[in-house]
């Protein structure tokens, strides 16, 4: 029996999955072979089916096979960042739109963090991936931050926590 054939399509191993070809941009911008993908219902499948190998590298599994793409840093962007009343005496909360996405998330504060050239990032999708702020996102969020002087960190504070942004560690 051949070893490949003891494999399903989804549980190769990441040295003998296919490129799809993909790659994401800093911005967001999925291309296949250089060309720019603009339809949103293919961008929001791809994300909606997308996973992460054990070393790191992105999938898409779709139909019961499974390709690596190429990401530039992260293919969730936030492009949207709303400060909103929760629930009657829930306080307040956060919600982020990322790219390609219709829903809303809700920003878990605690995830915040600060990468190089001082963009931020946070988790989501149930804390499975990181998520990079675009520049008007970031903008938004920025408007939240406070500095503490006595302590010199950032952070934000919202319904009387103060949720320090911490440097990001690189995965």
């Amino acid at each position: 029996m051949n070893s490949k054939a003891l494999f399903t399509a989804s549980e190769k191993p990441i040295e003998h999955m296919p490129s799809s070809g993909i790659y994401v941009d800093e911005e967001g911008d999925w291309y296949y072979q250089n060309d720019r993908i603009i339809r949103e219902d293919i961008l929001e499948l791809f994300l909606s089916n997308l996973s992460r190998a054990a070393n790191g590298l992105f999938c898409i599994e779709w139909r019961g096979q499974r390709s690596t793409l190429e990401v530039a840093d992260t293919p969730f962007v936030v492009i949207r960042v709303d400060r909103a009343s929760l629930a009657e005496g829930q306080g307040e909360g956060i919600t982020i739109r990322l790219k390609h996405l219709p829903e809303v998330e809700s920003l878990d504060p605690s995830t915040l963090r600060i990468g190089k050239d001082n963009i931020p990032y946070c988790a989501v999708r149930n804390g499975q991936y990181r998520a990079r702020f675009s520049r008007p996102a970031y903008y938004q969020l920025a408007n939240w931050i406070d500095f503490d002087p006595t302590s010199e960190f950032f952070f934000l504070e919202l319904n009387g926590i103060r949720y320090p942004v911490a440097p990001l560690v690189p995965s």
